[in-house]
């Protein structure tokens, strides 16, 4: 979960105000998936969501910077800096056959 922006922090890059509402919503659900009674079964299902919300998020970040070229380089590097995409599944996204992988973790298993 990203850090809570505080005034001793650095400033976001021009252009954060404008995808600022997305990712409240992400952190909304992240909170609530987080929150959530685990349900009975396996460990793992417990743990989908959350794993499902990172990915939806930082596929969010990864479609603004390389797909629609809607953020700046600076502003993307700072997202991936301050944890609200995971750079490691991002750099997979990027190669060629790895574009519907869901979880780096996956990968590094494989």
């Amino acid at each position: 979960m990203p850090p809570i922006r505080s005034t001793k922090r650095k400033a976001p890059p021009e252009g954060f105000d404008d995808i600022e509402s997305d990712l409240l919503i992400f952190q909304n659900k992240m909170k609530d998936a987080q929150n959530k009674p685990a349900p009975t079964g396996p460990k793992h299902q417990a743990q989908w969501e959350i794993f499902q919300i990172a990915h939806q998020r930082s596929r969010y970040v990864y479609d603004l910077y390389y797909e629609k070229e809607a953020i700046s380089k600076k502003l993307y590097e700072w997202l991936l800096k301050n944890g609200y995409a995971d750079a490691m599944l991002i750099a997979k996204w990027k190669k060629q056959g790895y574009e519907k992988v869901c979880m780096y973790i996956l990968v590094c298993r494989a």
